[in-house]
């Protein structure tokens, strides 16, 4: 054909430029303001290649570490956690090294969650798929249709529709422009691609959550949860764009179809696209792969990204024979809990990501998912690796300031927020050597009132918990 798909250029970016946005993704693109359990934070992502599995980060060792001999000095922290920018507050704290509850503030009563429920998902996740799992999105040929293909999604949410140096908040995804690249060099027809189906039955039920608000996807905190999807179908989101946009659409299956069209260029000119499941009789052509699930769990838990953490869910609930849905979240994480000691009763998770209101934990049993964390319970202590580290990473960069940045590398923990409640659990190494799992959750409710002073209100209580380690009291 004399008007085929032209060969696509290498991509590439200048090492000063990928060192300048890894090395601060915050400063990539403009942040919207908080409106649900976390704004969207980026991680820069500027080119395909080979897939790199994202290491878990050194913890950081106190400087002076002196091992625990002998009780602890009693050291209180009533004042921090009677601070009235705490509302209605749950707080459990237990040193992970002896077992021992050092604070129980409503530890068992259940609340909402906010991005702390992500530590919940992602442990059932780390149970149940292997390191290496990856997503792939597949094409097919189709048995007696010769210009008919099939773009079928496989459930993989960084998917990117981006070429050339563009990049978006993913980690070295999938490109559609290579998928397509390889279609045309296996393109053996003599005539066009005049139609593209696009499969999406990868999942099933709903792609959005009843418990969201719309407001969630115009807002950019969230997508449908589509097996067929590019960039967690953000409007616009290249981030070397001044017009990034985050807003999400209501049909991210035919978003990505319209993209890869425009890929596969003069080969696809006049296809036609129909959403539908792929034909029995179909042929992989070719398929991309998505990074490991290791790296997208350290991204949705540094950067707090709920899209990411639904898709995450899925995946693990397709690993432990369960529908790939909503309703199998809660079913799943249960299961996988309770394997490692964590009782979860009153746990209630209408997603995996936290955004939902209608979400409970308490305290206690994400504390006690920390302990299993801090000591590698099941291989769980990845985790830890995943956490934001106070001062320094994730959504936990900016914060420990002033008086509390006594506490920067050496507190580590999940953040969250939603309308009413500010949250953040995780690990401790503390002054004295003790190492302690915490949850904390601050409530507007019973007459209290929680602002966005609550979250240095949450990190001084943690930096008394640094300051006290063992010898931590109420």
């Amino acid at each position: 054909m004399a008007n085929r798909l032209r060969p696509f250029a290498a991509l590439t970016v200048s090492a000063a430029l990928y060192a300048v946005l890894f090395a601060n993704p915050a400063a990539a693109s403009p942040t919207p303001s908080p409106s649900a359990s976390s704004s969207p934070s980026f991680a820069a992502s500027p080119s395909t290649s080979p897939s790199v599995s994202v290491s878990p980060s050194a913890t950081p060792t106190p400087t002076p570490r002196v091992p625990p001999t002998g009780p602890f000095a009693p050291c209180s922290a009533a004042k921090a956690l009677a601070d009235v920018n705490l509302g209605y507050l749950y707080a459990y704290v237990v040193n992970a090294d002896t077992g021992q509850v050092l604070v129980d503030l409503r530890g068992e009563q259940a609340t909402p969650s906010a991005s702390v429920m992500k530590v919940m998902t992602a442990a059932a996740a780390i149970e149940v798929l292997p390191p290496t799992y990856r997503a792939s999105t597949n094409v097919l040929s189709v048995a007696g249709q010769p210009g008919t293909i099939v773009l079928q999604g496989g459930g993989d949410p960084t998917l990117s529709r981006m070429t050339g140096d563009s990049y978006t908040t993913y980690y070295l995804p999938a490109r559609l422009e290579t998928l397509a690249a390889q279609v045309y060099s296996k393109w053996s027809a003599n005539t066009p691609i005049t139609k593209i189906i696009l499969d999406s039955s990868f999942f099933s039920g709903p792609t959005y959550n009843s418990a969201w608000k719309p407001s969630d996807r115009t807002n950019g905190y969230v997508s449908n949860i589509s097996a067929l999807e590019v960039d967690s179908d953000r409007a616009n989101p290249d981030l070397t764009s001044t017009a990034y946009n985050g807003y999400r659409s209501t049909d991210p299956a035919m978003v990505a179809g319209k993209a890869f069209k425009a890929a596969l260029g003069d080969l696809a000119a006049g296809a036609t696209l129909v959403e539908a499941k792929a034909p029995v009789a179909t042929t992989v052509l070719t398929k991309v792969y998505s990074q490991p699930i290791t790296t997208w769990l350290a991204h949705a838990l540094d950067v707090s990204d709920n899209t990411e953490t639904e898709y995450i869910a899925r995946h693990a609930a397709l690993a432990a024979g369960l529908a790939p849905s909503f309703s199998s979240i809660q079913p799943l994480v249960t299961a996988q809990l309770a394997k490692v000691g964590v009782d979860t009763s009153g746990l209630i998770m209408k997603d995996g990501s936290g955004l939902a209101q209608a979400d409970r934990v308490n305290a206690k049993m994400v504390a006690q998912l920390m302990v299993q964390v801090a000591n590698n319970r099941s291989g769980l202590g990845v985790m830890e690796g995943y956490l934001p580290v106070a001062g320094k990473t994730g959504t936990l960069a900016g914060r420990f300031n002033g008086p509390n940045a006594i506490a920067k590398n050496f507190v580590k923990g999940k953040s969250g927020y939603i309308p009413g409640l500010y949250s953040l659990a995780g690990i401790i190494d503390a002054k004295d050597g003790s190492r302690l799992a915490y949850a904390m959750f601050a409530r507007s409710t019973n007459g209290k009132k929680v602002g966005y002073l609550a979250r240095p209100a949450l990190d001084s209580a943690a930096t008394r918990f640094y300051q006290c380690g063992g010898g931590l009291t109420k």
